[in-house]
C-alpha cells in the first residue's frame, strides 16, 4: 500500500505534464521570457496619490531593471475609488467600511498607435471604523496599499497571460 502513496504523486506530475500545462513566466516556445516582454512596458502617469502608489507597484513589477529605454507598449491606467458602509450596529453608526478600487487599463502598440489589449481589476478589502481618528486613517491606509499591491498584480498577470497567447 505504501508504494501506491509514492508512486501517485510520480503520476499526477506525469499526467499533468501530458496535459500541456507549462509555466506561465518561464522560457516560451520561441525563446523569450516572459519577464523580457513585460519589461518593454512603459507605464503611464496616473493621476492622484493611489494612482501613483499603483504606477510605482506596477513600474517595480514590470521593469524591475528599470525603465525601458525603447520601450515597445504603453500602459494607461484609470483608477477609482469608493467605500461602502458594511457593518452598522443598532444605532447606525458604522464599524466597518469596504473600498473598493477598480482600475481600468488599456496596452497599446507604439509602433502602430493602436490598443492591443484592454481589460479591469477590481480590488475589494475592508477597514475598521474605531473611535480614535488616527488608527481609522491608518487601517484606511493599509486597506488601500494592500488593494493596489493586489490590484498591481492582477494586472502583471492579465499582461503575462495577453502575452502568452499573443506571441
Amino acid at each position: 500500500m505504501s508504494w501506491v502513496r509514492l508512486a501517485a504523486p510520480l503520476l499526477l506530475i506525469l499526467a499533468l505534464g501530458a496535459c500541456g500545462l507549462r509555466p506561465l513566466y518561464g522560457t516560451n516556445s520561441v525563446g523569450v521570457a516572459m519577464s523580457d516582454k513585460l519589461a518593454q512596458i512603459n507605464v503611464g502617469v496616473i493621476s492622484e496619490r493611489p494612482g501613483q502608489q499603483l504606477r510605482s507597484e506596477l513600474i517595480r513589477t514590470l521593469n524591475p531593471q528599470g525603465r525601458p529605454a525603447q520601450p515597445v507598449y504603453d500602459l494607461a491606467v484609470s483608477l477609482a475609488e469608493s467605500q461602502q458602509d458594511v457593518n452598522l450596529i443598532s444605532d447606525l453608526t458604522t464599524t466597518r467600511k469596504n473600498l473598493t478600487l477598480t482600475a481600468a487599463f488599456v496596452l497599446t502598440d507604439r509602433k502602430t498607435g493602436q490598443p492591443v489589449f484592454s481589460d479591469s481589476v477590481t480590488e475589494i478589502t475592508s477597514f475598521n471604523i474605531l473611535a480614535d481618528q488616527y488608527t481609522t486613517l491608518v487601517g484606511e491606509r493599509d486597506a488601500r496599499e494592500r488593494a493596489l499591491h493586489s490590484l498591481g498584480e492582477d494586472i502583471r498577470t492579465r499582461l503575462a497571460l495577453y502575452f502568452d497567447r499573443h506571441p
